[in-house]
């Protein structure tokens, strides 16, 4: 949280990070990981057998089906598309995990360098 207060001693304005906030951030950082395997999961289905569209054998309609499993399954399709975003949102986590970590030992370090003797 950013900490705006004139009043306040000279080193304890600007942007604080309690403890508490690290650890719920490292919650929902753990929460976005376990969505974006589940994504995984379902974007990888979409190229199975069971997604195949099923519209006969007639030229149009074996055209139409080349046309909706490209759409859906090639890298420049659906789930390309989802994979490409779901890389990013990876990266971003991963980015986020490793800031939390920062700010946990950074803490944990401040602590055990001012204990009282």
């Amino acid at each position: 949280m950013y900490v705006d207060d004139p009043n306040a001693p000279v080193g304890n304005a600007g942007w604080q990070v309690q403890p508490e906030q690290v650890r719920e951030f490292a919650k929902a950082v753990e929460e976005v990981r376990a969505d974006l395997n589940a994504i995984f999961a379902d974007v990888a289905d979409l190229a199975t057998p069971a997604y195949l569209p099923m519209l006969g054998t007639s030229p149009v309609g074996q055209e139409l089906a080349e046309k909706f499993t490209d759409r859906l399954a090639s890298e420049a399709g659906l789930k390309g598309q989802l994979e490409t975003a779901l890389k990013r949102m990876e990266e971003f986590v991963a980015s986020a995990e490793r800031t939390a970590s920062n700010y946990v030992e950074s803490d944990d370090n401040s602590a055990q360098r001012y204990q009282n003797p």
